[in-house]
């Protein structure tokens, strides 16, 4: 993996668990919620959700793209 490659996973994972965070407050906000502010509340969990796959979409192109990187990397043999 490169220097590049592993900035970004890094930065993938902090994503996923702020994310994660933040859709476990939106779920106890939308617990808490009453009248009018209920629906805004619902789709700010709807859009956090969306948000949640866009990022594993994201996470699987990464990997994808690793995997394809690391098949067309020169091969080096050493010999004794």
């Amino acid at each position: 993996m490169t220097y590049e490659s592993e900035d970004r996973s890094d930065l993938i994972d902090q994503l996923s668990k702020l994310l994660s965070v933040t859709q476990d407050m939106g779920r106890k906000l939308a617990n808490e919620s009453h009248g009018r502010s209920y629906d805004r509340v619902r789709e700010f969990n709807e859009i956090l959700h969306l948000a949640r796959e866009q990022l594993t979409a994201i996470e699987q192109e990464e990997k994808r793209m690793f995997l394809l990187e690391r098949r067309r990397a020169p091969r080096s043999t050493f010999e004794r």
